[in-house]
């Protein structure tokens, strides 16, 4: 099942996007369960409150606090890092604007069937992919982290760190053989030393990458293409 919030001034749009919503989600056999809310404050104080949705619909030309600022505070002050944003707008030139709160896609109204359809289908595999796990072993003892929990990996000598959002897990191993194990999720290998997970890169040019932890990691100048490149094809989905 997806839970789904719709954030949206005119009650028209939300009814509309909810009817496709349920629409499609009887087509392609996905449980849906939908929450309407008109206002940037009401959505974000029900969410100040421990209430998650897997996708948020959000509107952009919101009174008062409005969806880009939404969106930052569901990064920032919420620490989520797993609700996928979809941003609707009658206006093209936010796109740029969005990199930093991480939208999973930017959608101009009037929204259309195929588009909503593509977002649904693409959140339901990155959901999947969010109950992945990386397995370590520390002496007899296995371990399970969640992938969507990794900032990213750190080789460190002979050893390997983990770094989540407010802790370092340790363990003996190769980034290499890493890289093996998550070659088919998110991560991108971007310097001898740095293993990340594209998801919490909130700043990148040429030379580095800004995490969310605000750690700034160096890209060898042997990524730089490749990063680039993959870093430009996420935005280039998204928008």
């Amino acid at each position: 099942m997806l839970r789904i919030a719709i954030c949206d001034d005119e009650e028209i749009i939300c009814r509309q996007l909810e009817d496709m919503l349920f629409e499609i989600g009887d087509r392609i056999n996905l449980k849906i369960e939908s929450e309407i809310f008109y206002s940037g404050e009401e959505l974000y104080r029900f969410l100040f409150r421990g209430n998650r949705y897997d996708i948020i619909f959000l509107d952009i030309e919101l009174n008062r606090i409005n969806g880009v600022e939404v969106g930052r505070r569901i990064r920032d002050e919420l620490k989520d890092e797993f609700t996928q944003i979809v941003y609707i707008s009658c206006n093209e030139g936010y796109a740029m604007e969005l990199f930093d709160v991480r939208p999973l896609n930017f959608i101009i109204k009037p929204l259309g069937e195929e588009k909503i359809e593509a977002v649904l289908t693409k959140a339901a595999k990155l959901l999947d992919k969010e109950n992945k796990f990386f397995e370590y072993r520390n002496g007899n003892v296995t371990f399970s982290v969640p992938l969507r929990e990794i900032l990213y990996f750190e080789s460190c000598g002979r050893k390997v760190n983990m770094i989540l959002e407010n802790e370092i897990k340790t363990f003996y191993g190769k980034l290499s053989s890493v890289e093996d194990k998550v070659k088919n999720c998110d991560f991108i290998i971007i310097h001898k030393s740095y293993l990340i997970n594209f998801n919490y890169c909130t700043e990148y040019n040429y030379e580095y990458v800004k995490m969310s932890n605000q750690e700034i990691l160096t890209i060898s100048q042997n990524n730089r293409k490749a990063v680039r490149e993959r870093l430009l094809q996420r935005k280039l989905r998204e928008y």
